[in-house]
């Protein structure tokens, strides 16, 4: 069973040996700063999911508003546009090889073949663009790592009933409890803080070889089909070496 976040934040200041209330109200704070730091600076399997978005005939993609970044630079996926159903890719290519390529800005076609992130452009969704600019719009599906907003810490009544009621997306709810432990321990300065700083260092490397099943997320960077293809060690065509 997961602990609630109340759970989480007893547990941990009760073996700091403060809970006061001032000491719950910070450990409401440090508790969503560490989800944040957790979903943003590593990647998780259980922080990526797929959304429908479209390529819009002016090229312009508009990202869900909780993306954070794509799974891979194939994670845009035609499946449908003017009536037919494709299961075409669209390559993520850099800034500067996206515009090198687009070479006619107003250039169309059935479906568009490279696109690039515009991170800059946050308000109030980040954006992309494509080329060629599909003559429809284009119906797509798109994988992402996606951004987990902070829990309020109290309800407009002032409460922090809701804010502990609350399972965090983060599944390893006794890794939260040792890093809450370890924060509580600057407060009391503890002389095992050391230690349990240790502890929660192994923990996290193990949390990390169990968190990423095989095939739940590609383990190589593949080499861009776009620029490589299959070599021919300079004999000019595929070649059996038992000629």
């Amino acid at each position: 069973m997961r602990l609630t976040r109340g759970e989480i934040i007893d547990s941990a200041l009760q073996r700091a040996g403060n809970n006061t209330s001032s000491m719950i109200a910070a450990a409401r704070t440090r508790l969503n700063r560490i989800l944040q730091d957790l979903n943003m600076q590593l990647d998780w399997p259980f922080y990526f999911t797929a959304a429908p978005v479209t390529v819009f005939a002016n090229g312009v993609v508009i990202l869900p508003p909780d993306f954070m970044k794509p799974e891979d630079t194939e994670s845009l996926v035609v499946q449908q546009t003017a009536g037919q159903t494709y299961n075409t890719v669209v390559h993520e290519v850099d800034h500067r090889t996206f515009y090198t390529r687009r070479t006619n800005a107003v250039v169309q076609a059935t479906l568009p073949r490279i696109w690039t992130i515009q991170y800059d452009q946050t308000i109030p969704n980040s954006t992309g663009v494509a080329w060629p600019m599909p003559n429809e719009d284009c119906q797509c599906i798109f994988r992402y790592k996606f951004f987990t907003q902070d829990m309020p810490e109290v309800n407009a009544a002032g409460s922090g009933a809701d804010y502990d009621a609350d399972i965090p997306s983060f599944p390893y709810d006794s890794f939260l409890t040792d890093l809450l432990f370890e924060w509580a321990q600057v407060f009391e300065v503890d002389p095992r803080r050391a230690d349990q700083l240790q502890v929660n260092t192994m923990q996290l490397q193990n949390i990390r070889g169990a968190a990423f099943p095989e095939r739940s997320y590609p383990s190589n960077v593949p080499l861009d089909p776009m620029y490589f293809s299959t070599p021919t060690w300079g004999r000019g065509g595929w070649w059996n070496p038992g000629w």
